[in-house]
């Protein structure tokens, strides 16, 4: 009885455990997504897909402000610089619904130019942080 009490909480643990890896993506990790995710939405030939694409971008720029690059580790939360990263990262959210409810609209070529300002956010962004 003791045996199975702790062998289902050793299961217990390492599936906690093994979820909260998958779920916590560190920064770089996170870029690479949005990366990814910004070609295969520009690659998208239908609504189902690009929205797929659009969903997968907006939940690793929200995941990325628990991270700092590496030119700002160790600033603390209140620095400016500190701020404008946070900011940019905002901006990108907000474009990204942007561009997801064209994509619900209908609008697919629409939301298609109107993502080129992603691609702008994250090289602007780029130059002052990376």
């Amino acid at each position: 009885m003791m045996g199975q009490k702790l062998l289902a909480s050793l299961l217990i643990s390492c599936a906690f455990l093994g979820s909260s890896a998958v779920w916590a993506a560190d920064l770089e990790t996170n870029m690479k997504t949005l990366a990814k995710s910004t070609k295969a939405f520009a690659e998208a030939k239908d609504a189902a897909n690009a929205k797929q694409q659009l969903v997968v971008m907006r939940e690793a720029a929200v995941s990325s402000k628990q991270y700092l690059p590496h030119k700002l580790e160790g600033l603390p939360s209140g620095n400016v610089q500190v701020k404008e990263y946070q900011a940019g990262l905002d901006q990108l959210v907000a474009e990204i619904d942007k561009v997801t409810a064209l994509v619900e609209q209908g609008h697919l070529d629409q939301a298609k130019t109107e993502a080129m300002n992603l691609v702008k956010i994250r090289n602007e962004n780029h130059k002052k942080f990376r």
